[in-house]
């Protein structure tokens, strides 16, 4: 073999799946056709849950450094234009400000401050690429290889032979144990399967202005925000700041007859401002909001993860960040395989598990899509002195602040669950709700293991170790035979004896056993009588 793993796509989700692979000590080779990362910024945020996983791997702190600064203060406005009304405000703190709160604010499930150790990251997608990059060309189990587009594949008995080709035009076969298409709405891995999508394609069109503008904050009377939600139906979109009121991107809804390539960026710009101001344009271009799930997420030897699988509209926040779950799930599953130690229906389980998750999410994203369009249809009644005036902003606001999971989504990001997965083991107690602003912290199986603080800037995941993990509450309990027989089959498996108090008010049972993905796969008051049948049903054998 030339890898253990080919992944197909250099984007955020195939740079993700090579560092988590990187950190279960599997190799891979990732192909991207793009010499450099596209520096127009798309994906504006990475989520909390997402942030979790990179500061496993070491890089969350060079990503907070990259983006919107920590001390920002994280708002956010509906305004009918940027020289109009404010129709509805939403603020959160900074990152500073959370880290001084939460060390203030006793531990508790029903604690926002509490649920991760991040409220979320403000930076540009090519931001976050460009540190993943970076990070695996530190790595010895990972290889990034720009200029390189791999054209097909065929699948043997044990492996699988991708075609690529260079910018030179020159073709070489790499072989590999397993092939992963991270390769987008066009997947060519996903075409060679034969795999379509499900939902509805086509839900708008967009331009992105990306542009430099250090006075524009200071050419309206709003404060200043992360994002501004312009209401009027001349001005549809939304206006997103990239660093402290310089960079900016206008994503503007097109009407039903215009095209991006006609439009004057500055004067949409300036429209929607409503006064001039120095503009510096970057770069102009198109994207059309989805709502589309793959009908299958691979097979065998050939599996799809990220924009493969899901196309989203970026409202709420969920794109990138759902196909980092996506290989964070598929990348231990991929070790066990490889290894061993996991059985024939293991790699099944990852669509068991996420495909559900990325119907879920793009019918949210779509859904607060359809309603926030809903409320960019409204004209100059929107800034007039009158009491239907009066009353349309009341009634926007209150549909605005139902619409809070377009940015405090909590719930969509840490929330999920695999309700019907095979390889968590059920334990009777009943599900959550699963709310999109609202997150229930709880170690039942199938739930994300809760984040907790057990020193002042130390979490739990912290002294987790690569494989899985006993997080035991009460070290009477023996765990002996359930440690000898993943030793036996080759299982990494770490035991954390943990006696901080809080820890018990979100891990309330003695034994809660943790997946390499940070979910929950078992939990018990003793160690189970058959440890054998325990670690079959989790890895797959039956």
């Amino acid at each position: 073999m030339d890898t253990a793993v080919l992944i197909v796509g250099g984007g955020s989700v195939g740079l993700s799946l090579a560092a988590e692979l990187a950190h279960h000590g599997i190799d891979s080779v990732v192909v991207e056709q793009r010499r450099t990362v596209n520096p127009h910024p798309r994906a504006n945020a990475v989520a909390c849950r997402t942030m979790e996983y990179y500061r496993r791997w070491g890089v969350a702190d060079s990503l907070v450094a990259a983006g919107i600064p920590p001390d920002n203060p994280a708002d956010y406005y509906w305004v009918s234009s940027l020289n109009g009304r404010e129709i509805h405000r939403l603020s959160l703190p900074s990152q500073t400000h959370l880290d001084a709160m939460r060390r203030l604010t006793p531990f508790g499930p029903a604690e926002r401050l509490h649920w991760s150790p991040y409220l979320k990251c403000n930076v540009g997608q090519n931001e976050v690429e460009e540190i993943l990059r970076a990070h695996l060309a530190q790595l010895a189990q990972a290889e990034l290889r720009v200029g390189v587009q791999a054209r097909s594949f065929t699948v043997h008995d044990g492996h699988v032979e991708t075609l690529v080709c260079d910018e030179e035009g020159t073709e070489q076969v790499i072989r590999s144990q397993y092939l992963v298409g991270c390769d987008g709405s066009r997947s060519m891995v996903r075409a060679g399967l034969g795999i379509g999508y499900d939902g509805q394609g086509g839900l708008a069109e967009f331009v992105s202005i990306y542009f430099r503008a250090p006075e524009l904050m200071s050419a309206h009377s709003f404060g200043p925000a992360n994002i501004y939600f312009p209401l009027h139906r001349n001005h549809a979109g939304y206006l997103i700041n990239w660093d402290r009121g310089e960079s900016w991107t206008y994503h503007v809804q097109l009407g039903p007859h215009e095209r991006w390539d006609e439009i004057d960026p500055v004067a949409r710009i300036e429209a929607m401002l409503g006064a001039s101001t120095p503009i510096t344009l970057q770069s102009v271009q198109p994207w059309t909001a989805h709502a589309l799930t793959a009908t299958s997420y691979g097979r065998g030897r050939v599996w799809l993860s990220g924009d493969a699988v899901h196309l989203f509209s970026p409202t709420g926040g969920f794109g990138m960040n759902t196909g980092v779950s996506d290989a964070v799930d598929l990348a231990w599953k991929l070790r066990a395989m490889l290894q061993g130690w996991g059985g024939p229906r293991l790699l099944g389980t990852y669509e068991l598990e996420r495909r559900p998750v990325g119907q879920r999410n793009t019918a949210l994203s779509r859904e607060l899509y359809e309603r926030l369009a809903a409320a960019m249809v409204h004209g100059d009644l929107l800034d007039e002195d009158s009491p239907a005036a009066d009353t349309l902003r009341a009634g926007l606001r209150t549909e605005l602040i139902e619409q809070e999971s377009l940015i405090a989504s909590f719930g969509v990001l840490l929330g999920y669950r695999y309700p019907d997965s095979p390889i968590c083991i059920p334990d009777g107690t009943p599900e959550p709700e699963d709310h999109p602003q609202q997150y229930v912290p709880t170690s039942r199986p199938g739930h994300r293991a809760p984040h907790v603080w057990v020193e002042q800037d130390e979490a739990l995941y912290d002294r987790f170790g690569m494989g899985f993990n006993l997080v035991r509450t009460d070290s009477t309990v023996e765990v002996a035979a359930i440690v000898q027989e993943a030793s036996r089959r080759g299982i990494a498996l770490t035991v954390l004896d943990v006696d901080v108090a809080v820890v018990g008010l979100v891990y309330d049972r003695a034994l809660t056993l943790v997946r390499p993905d940070l979910m929950v796969a078992w939990r018990a008051e003793r160690a189970p009588a058959d440890p054998a049948a325990l670690w079959d049903q989790l890895t797959g054998w039956v």
